[in-house]
C-alpha cells in the first residue's frame, strides 16, 4: 500500500479575523481620539493660566515693594525669568504674557493666550482681590467681564 503524503496545515489569521481586528481598532481610536483632544486642550488652558497666576504673582512681588503695579519688563524679568512679557493689553500671540496697568484705580491686568486660542484674563484693582476672565475672540483687557473664577 502507497501512503500518500498529506498536505502541510497552512496556520494564519483568517481574513474575517483581520477584518474584526481592524475594526475593533477602528473601534477604539474613535472613542479615544476626542477624549485626546479634549485633553490636550484643557491642558493648553491650564498651562496658560498658570502663566498668568505666576505673573500676577510676580506683579503683587513688585506691589509689595512699591504699593504700585508695573508694566517694565525688566522689573517684571528680575523677579520672574521664565515668562516673556509685553506691556500691552491685548494678547495677541501664544507663550507671552500681556501686562496692562491703569495707575488710577491702581489696577493690573494680565493676560496670555493659550495654544488652543483661548485668552485668559486677570484683573486686581488696588490690592483687592483678582478678578478672572476669557476669551476665545482676544479682545481687550478692559472689555471683559470679571468673575470669580475662569
Amino acid at each position: 500500500m502507497v501512503m500518500r503524503a498529506r498536505p502541510a496545515r497552512e496556520d494564519g489569521f483568517t481574513m474575517v479575523e483581520l477584518m474584526m481586528v481592524v475594526l475593533i481598532i477602528g473601534i477604539l481610536v474613535a472613542i479615544g481620539l476626542p477624549t485626546f483632544l479634549g485633553t490636550r486642550t484643557r491642558a493648553q488652558h491650564r498651562a496658560a493660566q498658570a502663566d498668568v497666576r505666576i505673573a500676577f504673582t510676580a506683579e503683587k512681588a513688585y506691589f509689595a515693594d512699591t504699593l504700585n503695579y508695573t508694566t517694565n519688563i525688566l522689573e517684571m524679568t528680575s523677579i520672574e525669568a521664565a515668562l516673556a512679557y509685553v506691556a500691552g493689553d491685548t494678547p495677541l500671540a501664544e507663550g507671552v504674557v500681556y501686562l496692562h496697568v491703569h495707575p488710577v484705580p491702581n489696577e493690573v491686568l494680565v493676560s496670555t493666550m493659550s495654544a488652543s486660542g483661548t485668552c485668559f484674563y486677570l484683573r486686581e484693582t488696588d490690592g483687592g482681590g483678582a478678578r478672572f476672565a476669557s476669551s476665545t475672540g482676544c479682545e481687550d483687557t478692559d472689555a471683559q467681564t470679571y468673575g470669580s473664577t475662569w
